[in-house]
């Protein structure tokens, strides 16, 4: 009984610091937003299911906030979007503690939106 209880304590516990190999090539993980290349016309927005995405515009602006805190990770707002500013990523370990990292917000300006051709 005692070397039982020896043998407990002398054992280490051994964790691997990687318990997880790269992602699949086809995971949907973090989205990420470019705004050079967005135009504006807010069907990410729209499309969303989980209402991840906000659109605000201001006056020489538009800020686009993504909340990975309420995203499903579908990737409806990557297909979606036809300037391919939204893309998934193979990101997957987005835990914080702080509630505020998981939102992200980004600008474009209005006047590079105007030069697109797209109604604002």
């Amino acid at each position: 009984m005692f070397d039982l209880i020896r043998k407990i304590w002398r054992t280490k516990t051994v964790t691997k610091t990687e318990l997880f190999t790269e992602a699949p090539e086809r995971f949907r993980g973090k989205p990420v937003f470019t705004s050079s290349k967005c135009t504006g016309c807010e069907a990410c927005a729209t499309s969303c299911p989980a209402g991840a995405i906000t659109l605000q515009q201001n006056d020489d602006a538009i800020t686009l906030s993504l909340s990975y805190a309420h995203c499903i990770f579908c990737g409806i707002c990557a297909e979606v979007c036809e300037t391919n500013a939204i893309q998934l990523t193979n990101e997957y370990r987005l835990a914080t503690k702080n509630k505020n990292e998981l939102t992200v917000s980004q600008q474009a300006t209005l006047a590079k939106l105007l030069t697109t051709g797209k109604e604002v």
